[in-house]
């Protein structure tokens, strides 16, 4: 047996026969876990995951229920759904007719059709939310019309005099306070009617006493009114207040509003009799199921034990017999390798010259010719290695341009934190001429009606129709005019002083003393435009007399940034809720926490919220910069540290140094 093939051939008939004896031992240990995994997967496991499921459906029907009694009338469906839910998996439990659980499930049933004639008869059937909706619905179409004519007719006399600019007596008065009462009036006796819907026992009488106090007032309000067109209005209102009191007290007397509390309390009743036993119940499977689960568990456990000595054996047999053929092939293959090994080694280390004798005719005999061959076939490579010499060099070429690329993107982006410090002092220009808009408008107008005043009254005076009753009316207008005049001017230039300031802090960048107060609510005066025309609610909770040496410019920007941050991203889809800022003094540091109620945060988001360029508005004028400047201006401009999580939209917690280490700072955002 001298050919390599031949001792080739021994050793894979060998190892032929060790793995089919591997494989049978293999199908036979999988047909023991198969039995056994199949009573877990069939039974065991199916009936722990319907109980959980009956369980979990049992407490959304519950829910069901209650937010039903609250008002909300889609929860019949869904209770229904639930309901089937529940059905759907008690008929699997039926269908494993496990003989443990079968009297468990008889009194399920009994339970489950108690529930669902409980709920309709005592629920659904009781109180139904959409009349509720369709009564409030009928009487708002009938009472808005009246509240908004009551609305006209006041404007209507208030314009009125103005325009002819009238004495304002007594009767003007009563006038305008009739107007305005019958207005309230109304406006109490749709919510007093919203209270009665809601089960208010109190809200028929305070609506009554309403309409009372309505008719006195227009009774009132009659002999006073000179206009024809405005009486006959005033008749159109009292007939559509007629039409309201009317259909208001045929819905007292028709409308059960005690229906929604009775539906609480059945729901309470279930909830604390009937819902205990049939949970318990449903528990009392759920730990047979368990039982059931563990018992198939330990059969599985005990066939892989069995399966692993079974392997054990195997793999020793077969670690002998690889040993046996390794043996073989050392003593008949290897040493004869050996020369073809030094002869490739030569090759290796760079020798061209190396002479191939006493070369045998068999399979190691034509591997020595070929390597003869491959002896003169390295020659050609040694070429190829120039070559690729040659390669290195222009990689080294491309990795200086990939450098040169490196820091043209740096440049870039110092470029582009500039833009964005830039874009946070035009919103808080933006923001001061928004703020300063209002108190500056009223100076104007009210500088406009002085004006006027003046023009008539020295027109009286060049007339000489002036009396003492026009002098003393023009000097009330005029200590008037001046009052707002004063006020709205001393606004408008505080407004300027704290905007003065802001700005001057983060464009000069210069380390000083300041109150932590009084800073933060200056900055707050140039953003309160963001929302002041949207429902969300700034709260401010800081501690007095925090006084700092720091830089007040990167803290307002940092204040800046969060805020718009809560702006655009927490609330981008014009939601409302609360932006809160707390600051705290804890010894020599100050602690701010910063919260929005908007959307928050996922996990991603709050692992990239401070790398640069990250944003979720690609493509919608995000640079990805903001928070990236928050953070470097907070660790190394203001060495302190901060920290986001979501809580109920977006926290950020933010710990400064009351003194800064001066010999220790670094100004940048790169």
């Amino acid at each position: 047996m001298n050919s390599i093939a031949q001792k080739m051939n021994v050793a894979l008939i060998s190892l032929t026969v060790l793995l089919f004896t591997i494989s049978s031992v293999t199908i036979w240990v999988a047909v023991q876990t198969r039995t056994s995994t199949d009573d877990l997967l069939n039974k065991a496991l199916p009936n722990a995951i319907s109980t959980i499921h009956m369980v979990d459906e049992l407490g959304e029907m519950m829910i069901n229920l209650v937010e039903y009694a609250n008002g909300e009338v889609e929860e019949r469906t869904a209770f229904k759904q639930n309901y089937q839910a529940f059905s759907e998996y008690k008929s699997q439990l039926v269908a494993a007719n496990d003989a443990a659980i079968i009297e468990d499930l008889a009194k399920v049933e009994v339970l489950q059709q108690n529930l669902i004639i409980f709920a309709n008869s005592r629920i659904f059937d009781t109180f139904d939310p959409l009349a509720e909706r369709q009564a409030n619905i009928h009487i708002q179409s009938i009472s808005k019309p009246l509240e908004e004519l009551l609305v006209t007719l006041l404007e209507a006399v208030l314009k009125e005099a103005k325009a002819h600019d009238a004495p304002r007596g007594d009767t003007y008065h009563a006038t305008i306070e009739y107007y305005m009462e019958l207005v309230d009036e109304v406006t109490d006796m749709q919510s007093d009617f919203t209270r009665f819907l809601s089960g208010d026992a109190s809200a028929k009488k305070h609506f009554l006493t309403d309409a009372n106090e309505f008719d006195i007032y227009i009774k009132k309000l009659i002999p006073l009114e000179k206009s024809a067109v405005r009486l006959t209005q005033l008749d159109s209102a009292k007939r559509q207040f007629d039409h309201f009191f009317s259909a208001a007290t045929e819905l007292f007397q028709t409308f059960d509003s005690d229906a929604q509390p009775r539906a609480f309390k059945a729901v309470d009743y279930y909830s604390h009799s009937e819902y205990p036993r049939m949970k318990a119940i449903l528990n009392k499977m759920a730990d047979h199921s368990d039982n059931l689960l563990l018992k198939e568990s330990e059969h599985l456990n005990h066939a892989a034990k069995i399966a692993v000595y079974v392997l054990s054996i195997v793999v020793l047999i077969s670690a002998a017999v690889l040993t046996t053929i390794i043996v073989l092939f050392r003593r008949l293959l290897f040493t004869p390798l050996r020369k073809v090994d030094k002869a490739i080694n030569s090759l290796r280390m760079g020798q061209r010259n190396i002479q191939f004798d006493d070369i045998e005719d068999n399979e190691l005999g034509r591997i020595m010719k070929s390597l003869k061959t491959f002896q003169h076939e390295l020659s050609e490579l040694d070429i190829l290695r120039k070559e690729n010499a040659r390669q290195k060099d222009v990689l080294k070429q491309d990795k200086v341009d990939l450098t040169n690329a490196l820091e043209n993107l740096k440049s870039a982006q110092s470029k582009l934190i500039e833009t964005e410090k830039m874009s946070s002092l035009g919103s808080l220009v933006a923001g001061v001429s928004h703020e300063i808009n209002t108190p500056l408008g009223i100076s104007v107008t009210m500088a406009s009606s002085l004006e006027d005043e003046h023009r008539k009254f020295m027109l009286k005076l060049h007339t000489g129709e002036i009396e003492r009753k026009h002098l003393d009316d023009f000097g009330d207008v005029s200590n008037e005019s001046f009052h707002i005049l004063n006020r709205s001017l001393r606004q408008a230039s505080d407004l300027i002083t704290s905007f003065k300031q802001v700005a001057n802090d983060q464009t000069s960048e210069q380390l000083r003393d300041f109150e932590l107060g009084a800073l933060m609510r200056e900055v707050y005066s140039t953003l309160h435009h963001l929302i002041k025309s949207r429902p969300i609610t700034y709260i401010a909770d800081i501690d007095e007399n925090i006084p700092m040496l720091s830089y007040p410019g990167p803290i307002g920007q940092v204040f800046t940034n969060l805020f718009n941050n809560s702006i655009i991203h927490g609330f981008e889809d014009g939601g409302s809720g609360e932006i809160t800022l707390t600051v705290r003094r804890e010894n020599d540091h100050v602690s701010i926490v910063y919260h929005d109620t908007g959307k928050g945060l996922d996990e991603n988001a709050q692992k990239r919220i401070f790398e640069p360029f990250y944003t979720t508005r690609l493509g919608k004028g995000g640079s990805g910069m903001g928070m990236h400047i928050v953070y470097n201006l907070i660790v190394n401009t203001l060495q302190g540290e901060i920290s986001v999580r979501s809580d109920n939209g977006a926290v950020f917690e933010i710990k400064l140094p009351i003194v800064i280490k001066q010999n220790e700072v670094m100004y940048e955002c790169i």
